[in-house]
C-alpha cells in the first residue's frame, strides 16, 4: 500500500465521517419530508386551515398607493408573514398576497373606504416542512441550502465508494449488493413506473 493510497483512504474516511455528521439533520429532514410527500393523504397535506378577519387601512396610504407602507402596516396589524408574492393595484381596490412555506396570506383592500379583508391560510407544520423540501416559496437562501445538501450527499456517496473499494475482503460482497440494488431499481422502474 503506497503512501498516497493511505493518505487517500485516511482523507476519505475523515471527510466521510464529518460531512455525514455535519449534514445529518438536513438529510433526516429531507428523508422524513420526502416520505410525507409520497403519502400526502396520510398527513393531511392537501387540506389547509383558513381564518378570515377584517380591518381598516388608512386611506392616505391608498390614494397613491404606498406599497411599502401598506405592506408594513399589514405585517404589524394583521400578522401578514412571508414574502410579498403579488401587489396588484386597480382603480378601486388593492390585492396583496404574502407567501411562505406552508402559508398564504391574501389581503383585499377597498381603496375608497380602506376596508380590508384578510385571509390567512396554513397547512400546518407538515405543510411548512414539505414546502421546505420542495423549496417552494422559501427564498433563494434556502435554495442554496438545498443545493448544498445535494453536494453533501454527493461527497458522502463518493467518499463511501472510496472506503468500500479499500475494504478488499468485503469488496466482492459489496459489488454484489451494489449490483442487486441497481438491478432492483431498474426493474421497478421498467415494470411499475408508467
Amino acid at each position: 500500500m503506497t503512501r498516497g493510497y493511505r493518505l487517500l483512504i485516511k482523507t476519505a474516511r475523515t471527510v466521510h465521517i464529518y460531512t455525514t455528521l455535519a449534514g445529518l439533520l438536513l438529510v433526516l429532514l429531507f428523508a422524513v419530508t420526502g416520505f410525507m410527500l409520497n403519502h400526502e393523504d396520510w398527513f393531511g397535506l392537501g387540506e389547509a386551515s383558513r381564518s378570515m378577519s377584517a380591518g381598516h387601512l388608512s386611506i392616505a396610504l391608498l390614494e397613491e398607493p404606498d406599497k411599502l407602507g401598506v405592506v408594513e402596516h399589514l405585517r404589524q396589524q394583521w400578522g401578514a408573514t412571508g414574502a410579498v408574492h403579488a401587489f396588484d393595484i386597480e382603480e378601486d381596490s388593492c390585492k396583496v398576497v404574502f407567501k411562505s412555506p406552508g402559508r398564504v396570506c391574501e389581503v383585499i383592500i377597498d381603496r375608497r373606504t380602506g376596508n380590508t379583508e384578510i385571509t390567512h391560510e396554513s397547512r400546518g407544520l407538515a405543510g411548512r416542512l414539505t414546502d421546505l423540501h420542495r423549496g417552494k416559496e422559501s427564498g433563494p437562501v434556502w435554495g442554496l441550502v438545498i443545493d448544498g445538501t445535494c453536494l453533501l450527499l454527493l461527497v458522502v456517496a463518493s467518499t463511501g465508494l472510496i472506503l468500500w473499494y479499500s475494504l478488499r475482503t468485503r469488496f466482492h460482497l459489496g459489488l454484489v449488493a451494489l449490483s442487486v440494488g441497481g438491478a432492483f431499481f431498474a426493474i421497478i422502474y421498467a415494470v411499475a413506473v408508467p
